[in-house]
């Protein structure tokens, strides 16, 4: 067998070194994608918590990951997102980066 041959030959040793590598990516991209959090999880913290979670996010991550917002604000640069009976208030800089989160029941 020619030395090049040899060389290009498959090795079981590269050949699970290479699978553990790209394993260890789809991982690590995978819960890039899931850091994200939730609706239902900012739902549940009070204001001053969901404010520490959201903190310099974007408008546009936000309603990448939630979607459309409830309504908008009047008067100020902000969303109000409602899930189960729980009403987010997200307040924006003009960067459209969160400054502020107030997390309360809605109002029926």
């Amino acid at each position: 067998m020619s030395r090049v041959h040899q060389m290009l030959k498959p090795n079981v040793k590269t050949t699970a070194l290479v699978m553990l590598v790209l394993a260890m990516l789809a991982v690590i991209l995978s819960s890039c994608a899931a850091a994200f959090p939730e609706k239902e999880h900012i739902a549940s913290l009070s204001g001053e918590e969901a404010t520490k979670v959201l903190k310099d996010r974007t408008e546009k991550e936000i309603s990448d990951h939630w979607g459309e917002p409830d309504g908008m604000l009047s008067g100020f640069y902000g969303d109000i997102y409602v899930y189960n009976g729980r009403q987010i208030v997200i307040y924006y800089d003009g960067d459209s980066r969160v400054t502020d989160v107030l997390v309360s029941d809605t109002q029926d």
